[in-house]
Parts: C-alpha cells; sequence; structure tokens
C-alpha cells in the first residue's frame, strides 16, 4: 500500500507543475518559486508520510494527512480554473493552456490510489481490529 502511495504521490508533483505555469500566466510579476512552494504542500505531504517502510502514526492520522492532501490539491485547481475563467489570462512563452490542464489533470488521477487507501484505513477503523499485515508493513 505505501508503494503505491509514494508512486501516486509524483501524479501531485507532476500536476504542482501544471499549476505553476496555470498560475505563471495569472500572476506574471510573482517569482516563480514562490508560485511552486504554495504549491507544493500536497505532494510533500503524501510523499513525506509514504517514503516511510512503516506510517508514522495510525490509521486515523494517515486518512487525515490524505484527505488534507486531496482537499488542498482540489482547492488550487478550482481556483486556478476560475481566475482563469474570469481574467482570461494569457499563457507565458510557449507552454500553453492546455499543456498545463493536462498536467493538472494527470495529477488528480492520484485520487483514485488516495480515495481507495482512505476507504480501506477507514474499514480498519471501524472494525477497532488489528491492523493487517500490509499496513505494519508501512
Amino acid at each position: 500500500m505505501m508503494g503505491r502511495l509514494h508512486v501516486a504521490s509524483w501524479g501531485l508533483l507532476v500536476g504542482a507543475m501544471g499549476h505553476c505555469a496555470m498560475y505563471n500566466s495569472l500572476f506574471p510579476r510573482l517569482p516563480l518559486w514562490i508560485i511552486f512552494a504554495a504549491l507544493l504542500p500536497p505532494w510533500l505531504t503524501v510523499y513525506t508520510i509514504s517514503f516511510c517502510r512503516q506510517a508514522p502514526f495510525g490509521p486515523r492520522r494517515f486518512r487525515h494527512c490524505l484527505i488534507f492532501a486531496m482537499g488542498w490539491y482540489a482547492t488550487m485547481t478550482v481556483a486556478a480554473e476560475t481566475m482563469h475563467a474570469l481574467f482570461r489570462a494569457e499563457p507565458i512563452g510557449h507552454f500553453s493552456t492546455i499543456a498545463a490542464r493536462v498536467l493538472i489533470y494527470f495529477g488528480a488521477l492520484s485520487f483514485v490510489i488516495f480515495v481507495r487507501t482512505c476507504a480501506l484505513l477507514r474499514q480498519y477503523e471501524a472494525s477497532d481490529a488489528k491492523l493487517p499485515a500490509p499496513f505494519d508493513q508501512i
């Protein structure tokens, strides 16, 4: 389970690059590193908690971290799309808005694995049973 989460977290990084391109066209005077730093928390959260062999905390807190990452990513996506629809910003350079959207929605595909993991963790919480071997090896 942790391996799948770790690989899926890279999708959030690719999506953050798409967000960065989208926000860069909206705020051209803002330095690119500031924009990118504001978009990294979802990836950093999932990457950090899934990098270890064993989870750093219990299933409830682990599930909350995944929900936080998905919520942050979704909020940044909705905000970027809304601002882009309202302000009609021009793309900077040769990187089109369509390419940025492809990267953003590719990153959102990692939600499939995150939601599946959240559902699995929720089942473990509800059953009050000892976690099975795959979670012990996290």
